[in-house]
């Protein structure tokens, strides 16, 4: 999977913890990562793959981003990080990371959206992202949960150029609206209760395919997680929202079939 991804698309996805060495011990054994350590600045990044195929990074929440956000960064892929991270922040969000070169990979910025929900972009040079989608202990979905989902939707749509699509048959009934590139769903909106005294902030929610996700729930408690909501039964196979022993939200699902089209050749804009 060497090809780019188009603008707009998940690009990469990142677990910031302030606890990086317990967070690598949790998810080797939950999804089979091998773990490399890659210097970044004065700290270590966590490459973590499956079968030499780079799935995700670990990072030092106290060395990076400024200690904030903690928890699964999605990135998504820019053209030009340094005018994305302005146009996000004229948009209404805030600039937590200024765009920063990586050695051996590209640019990448972290921003924090006007509803809470933290994300990166991230402009691809000798590392285009992630290099597999939807197999056991690779990223599959990311999902924006959010109180405000149509303002949530229209801050999105005007950064990264979304059509959307509603689906209303959803397993939790609750509204979902799918963030499109063309006719390809790249994401999706869950809308969440935010009436009073349930006000929460927005999360970008990170899915990983497991080959079982009774066993997967199992590992989870035994390695210190918690399952908190599911199992949910989706067209696309059984799923559980789980926390890591850190405290981070992610979702575990047993994949019937592809959930998250793999990219196509990068259209220019």
């Amino acid at each position: 999977m060497s090809r780019p991804f188009r603008p707009g698309e998940a690009v990469w996805v990142e677990l910031c913890t302030p606890d990086p060495g317990r967070a690598e011990t949790f998810y080797r054994s939950l999804l089979g990562w091998t773990v490399r350590a890659e210097r970044l600045g004065a700290t270590t990044y966590r490459m973590c793959s499956v079968d030499g195929r780079d799935v995700a990074g670990i990072s030092d929440a106290t060395a990076l981003h400024g200690g904030r956000p903690r928890g699964w960064l999605t990135y998504f892929a820019v053209d030009d990080v340094a005018r994305s991270a302005q146009q996000a922040v004229a948009l209404g969000g805030e600039l937590v990371t200024p765009p920063r070169y990586l050695p051996a990979a590209g640019t990448g910025a972290a921003v924090v959206d006007p509803f809470g929900a933290a994300f990166g972009l991230y402009q691809g040079e000798s590392r285009a992202g992630v290099q597999a989608l939807n197999s056991v202990g690779a990223l599959c979905w990311n999902e924006l949960d959010t109180g405000e989902p149509d303002r949530s939707v229209a801050y999105y749509r005007s950064l990264f150029g979304y059509t959307v699509r509603q689906r209303t048959d959803t397993p939790t009934g609750r509204p979902y609206t799918l963030l499109m590139l063309g006719d390809v769903p790249v994401a999706g909106v869950l809308e969440l209760d935010n009436a009073w005294p349930n006000l929460i902030p927005s999360k970008w929610i990170t899915y990983f395919a497991v080959a079982s996700l009774d066993d997967a729930l199992g590992r989870v408690r035994d390695l210190g997680g918690t399952p908190t909501v599911g199992p949910v039964a989706s067209p696309h196979g059984r799923l559980h929202l789980v926390k890591d022993p850190g405290g981070h939200t992610l979702c575990l699902i047993q994949l019937q079939d592809g959930l998250r089209p793999h990219p196509t050749p990068a259209t220019r804009r």
